[in-house]
Order: structure tokens, then sequence, then C-alpha cells
């Protein structure tokens, strides 16, 4: 697991330099932080962003916060913050996190071989990107989080 007081002063870091956005997933009912979504690597003059991440507490895992966050977070880059590019990256192995970004129309670009090595097994990174002509309407994309109402 990553260092959490070097991963907060990172993006504070990142966020003071305009290039990192990063917003609390709140559960509605309980006002508890259960997650965080991030747009990281952001570039102004070619109105795009590196990375959207996202995180959920394993609790609230396939019950669609990371879907419904990402969903918002990337309307709102594009509608209010003018990008037209967003890309995002899974591991070959994260099955749940290449559902997400389908589900919200991000197109698979490619893919980085053995890109992550851990004890010895090295997986895939699949590269992601979605254009701002080719996000989904809402109503496409929340039959995941409309669950949960």
């Amino acid at each position: 697991m990553r260092n959490p007081v070097a991963m907060v002063s990172r993006t504070r870091s990142e966020y003071r330099r305009g290039e990192h956005l990063s917003l609390s997933v709140v559960h509605r009912e309980t006002g508890k932080c259960i997650g965080r979504i991030g747009l990281r690597g952001l570039s102004w003059t070619h109105q795009k962003v590196e990375s959207l991440s996202y995180w959920i507490d394993p609790h609230f895992w396939n019950q669609g916060y990371a879907t419904e966050a990402s969903y918002f977070l990337c309307r709102e880059a594009f509608e209010r913050l003018g990008l037209r590019r967003i890309a995002s990256q899974a591991l070959d192995r994260n099955i749940a996190s290449l559902r997400v970004l389908r589900k919200l129309g991000f197109v698979e670009e490619g893919r980085e071989r053995a890109a992550v090595c851990v004890k010895g097994k090295c997986m895939d990174m699949v590269l992601f990107g979605l254009l701002r002509k080719e996000m989904r309407p809402a109503n496409r994309v929340s039959s995941a989080w409309s669950r949960r109402s």
C-alpha cells in the first residue's frame, strides 16, 4: 500500500500547480467518505487529462459508486472545465474497473504489456480514452447506481 501521507502531499502540490483535481466520494445516507476520485495530469493547453482515477472502499464495491462518481467528474470536466479528452487505464485483471470505464463510453486505445509487476507476476495495463463527443448520456450509464435508490 502507498504511503498515505506522501500521497496526500503529492496531490496537494499537484492541485496547487493546477495539475490535479481530487474529490471525495461521500455516501448520501451516512455522509461518510467512502472513496476518492480524481483527474491527474491536467493539461489546460491541450484541454486533456492524463488519468481519471478512482478508489472506493471495498465494503462499497459493486454498488455503482465508482461509475456514478466517474460519470459526474467526467461530465464536469467536459462541460465546466472545457476539456476535450480524458484518459484512464486499468489493469487487465481488474474486471470491475474495466467495466466502469466501458460503461462511461471510454474506448480502449492500447495496452501497456507487463506494465506492473507484483510479487513476480506481471500484468498488462489497458489504456482508454474518452472524447467529449463520446460521453454517454446519464440514462445510459445510470442503471448501476439506480439500484441503490
